[in-house]
């Protein structure tokens, strides 16, 4: 038995042991596992979906923040192939785990987007990532422009991967069970973003103060930003209304509206050119 009722879930790690065997299962298959692999899995618990990955995979390093279930893991995960690591996954090296991994693992939702970011910093060396996070946290990730879930975070995890939704998994599957439904993803990354921006760190400052005030219209959203003599020239070269909202605008547009205001923001200060 694999670490059964040995211990309880700590609520400040924001632990819920995923206890159906269909849903783990579901999440084996899922990560499309070969015997080539090597596995960063986050958070691991008990080891229920460490167990049924293992004997697939080349080599499993497991990455357990908390002590008593990095030790018992560490016990019971005998395999020559599996590797238990006792540390917060945000200070530990992916490289230290290959040069091409894939990450799996239960994202806890206060640290879900520091997590995805890490993962999209170390995206070169990722060869999927494929993860549990709160339903509505993964709504957010697919969200298309338009819709209400829709947002910075929608915009920047889309900018490098192609991100979906695979299946939910119930608060039933959990115990303790959550107050939420979770849901189960995968991101590819690209090898470059479809829609390169010249700027990326512009691009996603820009994205952010637009949304930051989400009932604004561009215009006044981003006044701080963009100058308003400036706007006829974008909305000509970029093809976007001033007066739509951030919510309004696909990724694709907020990718022009960017590259296109630094084309003009260098014309401007090389006038002879």
């Amino acid at each position: 038995m694999y670490l059964k009722n040995k211990l309880n879930a700590k609520k400040s790690l924001g632990q819920h042991f995923l206890i159906n065997t269909g849903i783990q299962q579901k999440i084996a298959d899922a990560c499309a596992l070969s015997k080539d692999d090597v596995v960063l899995e986050i958070g691991p618990g008990k080891g229920a979906i460490t167990k049924l990955l293992a004997p697939h995979v080349k080599k499993l390093i497991a990455v357990e923040k908390d002590r008593e279930l990095a030790q018992l893991l560490a016990k019971e995960m005998t395999s020559a192939n599996v590797e238990i690591i006792r540390q917060d996954i945000l200070d530990f090296s992916f490289s230290n785990a290959g040069k091409a991994i894939k990450i799996i693992g239960n994202l806890p939702y206060n640290i879900a987007t520091p997590i995805i970011e890490k993962v999209i910093q170390e995206r070169a060396i990722c060869r999927g990532f494929y993860f549990m996070v709160q339903k509505e946290y993964a709504d957010r990730l697919i969200a298309p422009a338009g819709s209400k879930t829709y947002g910075s975070l929608s915009c920047f995890v889309q900018y490098y991967a192609d991100v979906k939704l695979l299946f939910k998994i119930s608060r039933g599957s959990f115990r303790p069970a959550p107050k939420v439904e979770s849901a189960f993803c995968r991101c590819l990354f690209y090898e470059r973003p479809p829609y390169p921006a010249v700027d990326e760190r512009s691009l996603f400052a820009l994205i952010r103060t637009g949304f930051s005030q989400r009932r604004k219209t561009l215009e006044n959203a981003l006044a701080a930003v963009i100058q308003k003599n400036r706007w006829g020239v974008l909305k000509e070269r970029a093809g976007i209304d001033p007066q739509l909202r951030a919510e309004q605008i696909t990724l694709i547009q907020f990718v022009r509206l960017a590259n296109e205001l630094i084309r003009i923001t260098s014309e401007h200060s090389h006038p002879n050119h």
